[in-house]
């Protein structure tokens, strides 16, 4: 072989391989990247602050849809109909979170009928849902009805209670009913309407035995007239001793001792179960912009009679303020809670003049400290709502008219 051959075929093959190698580094460059997962982890928060929506904007997947190997679960189109629908069993629970090497956040979800589980894009920060899903309220406050009182159950198989309404929550569950007797009376104590559906829900506990209590169907309650044998005239003094208003307590037979008989001028405290039911009426029946004064002290009513009065001492509770429970994940009012009721003390600490001034002191009276009666509020799926003094006291800066206490 001459030299010249030599070198042309040296070139040449130099070439190849030079064409070979940048082909190859082609390939690689174009090759699909893929994501990796650098936290994922179970949700601790209270599970109806998990309560979402799939909007359509992102699809389901098995896994994280930029990881190798997700594979379609729901698409875009199907999840818009979902986010769309008309029943509550198309909620989405979100139960672990993950985030990945690329800054992106991934929610795992199951739709409440569990037809849909899978990972959805959330956005990119685990502060609040985004991306496919959007935050939701499965239930809107209500009205009580104007009587709360003497409701029994229409069918106690058919329409028994539930710890939440039924698909208002993900596997929500029936309440325990052991001791419930037929002929109970219920008192209603909140109400709310399925944000889908728009159906109206009581929340009652048992008049009988507290311990039986949850959300029915209000359509599942009817009003019973109550049996009474008697009543009692509650007189609102003042500190002067002037009557400031009068309210009637009609005694249901069902709070008479077993073989009692009652007659007009029976003392309470031989005929009744419980005589503190005479002070849970006065308490409920005050007059508008009183409250019961600490002065009254443990006045006993076992010695009132029947077709007697009850004396109780009340003040003015001036510029009174309207108090509303908020969460403050949501903004919105609190639902499928009960509400503590405000002491007097709450009263007198939450009024002021319109316009002035919300002193700061107000946010750490020892009513919103642990321990104290606006401290907490329990949540029936368990655990409790906390208050939130740093939210409370930027959304109240001055009286006007209502003041929202923030929870979290």
């Amino acid at each position: 072989m001459n030299k010249e051959l030599k070198k042309s075929l040296y070139f040449g093959l130099a070439a190849v391989s030079f064409l070979g190698a940048a082909g190859f580094a082609s390939s690689n460059a174009s090759a699909k990247t893929y994501a990796r997962v650098t936290s994922n982890r179970l949700m601790t928060s209270e599970p109806g602050q998990r309560n979402v929506v799939t909007n359509g904007t992102n699809a389901l997947y098995t896994k994280a849809g930029t990881l190798r190997g997700a594979r379609l679960v729901a698409s875009k189109a199907t999840l818009a109909q979902l986010g769309n629908s008309n029943s509550s069993q198309k909620y989405f629970r979100a139960y672990r979170v993950a985030t990945t090497n690329r800054g992106s956040v991934y929610y795992k979800v199951v739709s409440f009928d569990q037809q849909y589980r899978g990972w959805i894009y959330g956005g990119t920060s685990t502060a609040s849902f985004a991306g496919g899903i959007n935050t939701t309220d499965t239930m809107t406050n209500a009205v009580l009805p104007a009587a709360t009182t003497g409701y029994s159950l229409v069918d106690a198989n058919k329409n028994t209670l539930w710890q939440s309404p039924k698909w208002s929550q993900y596997k929500a569950q029936q309440s325990d009913m052991s001791g419930y007797k037929a002929g109970d009376t219920f008192k209603i104590i909140g109400a709310a309407t399925k944000s889908r559906e728009g159906w109206l829900y009581y929340q009652v506990v048992d008049e009988n035995n507290a311990n039986v209590t949850g959300w029915v169907f209000a359509d599942g309650l009817k009003q019973t007239t109550p049996t009474t044998v008697g009543s009692v005239t509650i007189n609102y003094d003042n500190a002067a001793g002037q009557v400031v208003g009068t309210a009637k307590w009609d005694i249901p037979s069902s709070a008479v001792k077993t073989g009692a008989t009652v007659a007009t001028g029976s003392k309470l405290g031989d005929v009744l179960n419980n005589i503190s039911d005479l002070w849970t009426a006065a308490t409920a029946k005050v007059p508008a912009g009183y409250a019961i004064s600490s002065n009254t002290g443990a006045l006993s009513p076992a010695n009132v009679t029947v077709g007697g009065s009850f004396s109780v001492q009340v003040i003015p509770v001036a510029n009174a303020q309207k108090v509303e429970f908020f969460s403050t994940k949501s903004g919105q009012a609190l639902v499928g809670v009960t509400n503590p009721t405000l002491t007097t003390a709450d009263q007198t600490l939450l009024s002021g003049k319109t316009g002035d001034k919300i002193p700061s002191s107000v946010w750490t009276n020892a009513t919103f400290k642990a321990g104290g009666n606006l401290y907490s509020i329990a949540n029936p799926n368990g655990g409790s709502f906390v208050f939130d003094a740093e939210t409370t006291a930027a959304r109240n800066t001055t009286f006007d008219g209502t003041v929202t206490l923030f929870y979290k």
